[in-house]
């Protein structure tokens, strides 16, 4: 597929590394637009949540489970949802929202 394809080169070439324990992954990191929270969360937890909060796409491969920690640029952050986007039954990428660690 094409778009799959896509991604993985824009990962390889402009994705940034992050740790999960000792596994090293790429990923595009940007801050979540607004309708995407609105999408995610209802406005009650949204309120709650903590900032910045960041989102990163991966490739498909790479399933992180909700609570998992990892380190980017420096910094600690946790797993806050993942989806896994899909054309048809072939997975395309994978979005984390993620949150810092206090």
């Amino acid at each position: 597929m094409i778009l799959r394809e896509c991604l993985n080169y824009w990962l390889r070439r402009y994705g940034e590394p992050f740790q999960v324990g000792a596994q090293g992954y790429r990923g595009l990191f940007f801050q979540p637009p607004a309708g995407m929270l609105r999408w995610l969360f209802s406005p009650e937890a949204l309120s709650e949540l903590p900032r910045p909060l960041w989102a990163v796409a991966v490739a498909p491969a790479v399933n992180l489970p909700n609570a998992t920690a990892l380190t980017w640029r420096g910094a600690s952050y946790r797993v806050l949802r993942s989806l896994e986007f899909r054309f048809d039954a072939t997975p395309v990428y994978r979005l984390m929202l993620i949150e810092p660690v206090a």
